[in-house]
């Protein structure tokens, strides 16, 4: 008895290809459009990061090593942490902080990543309503271009008056707006925490 045997080869129609390679070409179609966005939020959070790692660091050290940390932004896109150096005066028999003629050095100095900056973009203040905002540099009643601010050895984040502050650092790549983060910290405890703009309202 003879049986004819069937050819077990699959393959694919031409209609079924034409679907395939059309469904393939949307597909690169919106990679195309939603990636560099996505490349520019994650540039964006991969920089703020470094920035709340900075702020973290400082206040760790400030404590570890008994001293003040000074926090001295330089625009547009720099966070340089300074040590207070103290000085005993044998003669007086006194300590004094950065007395004259001593260099306070420089432990870290970090650059913001990707294009991002030190910049408002009429986004609003964060839930925390730490900031004044139409400054990037947000700190109390202060109307500074740049804060002078700093961690204490006890931890706490306080202004050039001694006095403990709360603030807002607000970031940004051009005008991108949903580039926009923000860092606020808490001056009594040195809480740090970060914000993100989702288009409509900062979210943590």
């Amino acid at each position: 008895m003879n049986r004819t045997k069937r050819s077990s080869e699959a393959g694919f129609t031409l209609a079924e290809l034409m679907i395939i390679v059309g469904i393939t070409s949307v597909l690169m179609g919106m990679a195309v459009v939603v990636m560099p966005g996505m490349v520019k939020q994650a540039k964006a959070d991969a920089s703020t990061e470094g920035i709340v790692s900075t702020l973290r660091l400082a206040r760790d050290r400030a404590i570890a090593e008994r001293r003040n940390m000074d926090l001295v932004f330089v625009h547009p896109n720099r966070l340089k942490v300074v040590r207070e150096e103290i000085i005993y005066n044998s003669v007086t028999g006194t300590w004094s902080s950065s007395p004259s003629g001593v260099t306070n050095p420089t432990l870290i100095d970090t650059t913001l990543e990707g294009n991002q900056k030190f910049v408002y973009l009429n986004t609003g203040d964060t839930d925390d309503h730490f900031g004044l905002t139409n400054k990037p540099l947000a700190f109390g009643t202060l109307v500074a271009a740049t804060p002078t601010i700093m961690f204490t050895s006890e931890g706490t984040l306080v202004d050039a008056a001694g006095d403990a502050t709360n603030g807002t650092i607000f970031l940004g790549t051009g005008v991108d707006v949903l580039t926009a983060r923000a860092v606020t910290i808490f001056g009594d405890t040195g809480l740090v925490k970060v914000w993100k703009w989702d288009g409509r309202r900062w979210v943590e």
